[in-house]
């Protein structure tokens, strides 16, 4: 009987995980403080829209985001002086890990790891 859960467990994302996805965002220490958004982007306005404060540094911030049929969710990255950074599109039924950082360069986001949705973290 155990056996049914474990081939369950490693069949990967079901259907209802699907519909979803986690991006989580992490700051690194720097002079600016960033801000995480995302927006749904359609021919209507949509709901959704979500605008995070990226603090403390070193915590990741994290937004579930449900799929839409009909708009595309657009994630940034933001501080003031900078140019936006845009993040890739999410990856239903994925936990996705970024790191975001303002240099004087410029901000930089990259990604950190791509994992099944689940109750476990990296």
């Amino acid at each position: 009987m155990i056996i049914l859960p474990l081939i369950a467990l490693l069949a990967g994302p079901t259907a209802a995980e699907d519909r979803s996805a986690v991006v989580c965002v992490r700051a690194v220490q720097g002079p600016r403080p960033l801000t995480y958004s995302g927006e749904l982007v359609g021919k209507r306005p949509q709901p959704g829209a979500f605008k995070l404060p990226l603090t403390p540094a070193g915590k990741d911030i994290c937004q579930t985001l449900l799929r839409s049929k009909i708009a595309e969710w657009r994630l940034e990255v933001t501080t003031s002086g900078f140019t936006a950074c845009s993040l890739a599109p999410p990856q239903f039924g994925k936990r996705v890990y970024y790191r975001a950082k303002a240099a004087a360069s410029g901000l930089k986001c990259e990604p950190i790891g791509t994992y099944p949705i689940g109750n476990w973290k990296p």
